[in-house]
Parts: structure tokens; sequence; C-alpha cells
């Protein structure tokens, strides 16, 4: 059953990107850049910067001259926290920043208005901010694995929220009742199965 569940979720996932724009035909022209130094010989041309399982303890401030990027990967890494910048760049869709050692997202998250897809998962996050409102155009939410206790009530500003993965996460069931009165029509996974809304 388990096997299946996976599958279904894929499935499902897959569906929600493509509804949301975040994944189509356009993305397939984009070249994945796996090298900073190569990215950084024509940084405007950068729309999409994978840097995961760089052995990456700090996150290079060269990024922020890629103003037109976005889709970054800085999954598998060693980071501690992500610096306001990338927040701020301008075209950002797409954020993974799993598997990481992130203890909490910076404030700066409301600055990412354009961003459509955060994955924070396996990480020790504690927290998510408030201001996580800001991110108002957030279609997918991957928070799978961390050791958030407290989840904001600001959480029902994100309208736009297709997904929400919470699974891995210690949750009471009052609480889990609490975040889905916050997001009626977002879909949520918890541990024991998925207590969600409207498919």
């Amino acid at each position: 059953m388990k096997k299946w569940g996976l599958i279904f979720f894929f499935i499902y996932s897959t569906v929600v990107l493509a509804q949301s724009g975040v994944y189509n035909s356009e993305v397939d022209r984009f070249t994945t850049y796996s090298s900073l130094s190569s990215a950084l010989s024509n940084p405007m041309a950068v729309v999409r910067l994978d840097l995961s399982r760089s052995k990456l303890k700090e996150v290079p401030s060269d990024l922020a001259q890629f103003k037109n990027l976005k889709y970054l990967d800085l999954s598998g890494n060693k980071l501690e926290e992500i610096p306001d910048f990338v927040f701020e760049l301008p075209f950002l869709l797409e954020l993974d920043v799993s598997q990481n050692k992130l203890i909490d997202l910076p404030f700066s998250v409301e600055k990412a208005s354009n961003l459509k897809v955060l994955k924070a998962g396996n990480n020790p996050l504690q927290s998510i901010p408030y201001t996580i409102k800001g991110a108002e155009n957030l279609v997918q939410l991957d928070l799978i694995h961390t050791e958030i206790r407290i989840f904001p009530s600001e959480l029902k500003e994100l309208k736009n929220l297709q997904l929400l993965e919470l699974r891995g996460i210690k949750i009471e069931d009052e609480q889990k009742k609490l975040i889905e009165e916050y997001l009626p029509n977002s879909k949520i996974y918890f541990t024991n199965g998925c207590n969600c809304g409207p498919f």
C-alpha cells in the first residue's frame, strides 16, 4: 500500500505543478548550469542553477548576480542559513534547500512574491516565519521530516497553495485540524495518512 501511496503522491504532485505553470515545455529549453564558475561567465543567461551536493557550507554571494534565475537547487549541502538576497531574486520560481542544516527560514522569505515551489524538507527547522504570508504565490511547500512544532496563522494567507507536505513531523490531531482550517483548499499530507482538504 505504501508503494501505491508514493506513486499516487508523485502523480498528483506532477499534475499540481503542471497546472501551476511551474513545469511546462518552456522550462525544457533552459540550460541547467551545475558549475558556479561556468554560470558566472554569462550571469544574465542563467535561468536554472543546480548546486546540489556541492559540499557548500554557505550560499555563494555570487548568486546575487543571477538576476534572471528561476530555478535554484541547493539541496544536499551543509547550509545553516539562507541569505536574504536569495529570496530577493526577482524571478525565482522554485527553490530547493532540502537536506541541509537549516534551523529556520529567514524573515526575508516574504520578499519571494513570485516563488511557487519551496522545498525545505529534511532540515532541523524549528519554525515557519510569520512572514511566509508574503510568498503569496506559493503552490507547493515541502517541509517533510523537519522539527517544526508551531504553524503560524499567517499560513491562511497562502491562497494559492495547493500542496503542503508535512509528513515525518509529529503533529497533534488538534493542531492538524487547525492547519486544515488555515488551508481548506490545499492538499495536506501528515505522517498518519492524508488528513486533507478537497482533492
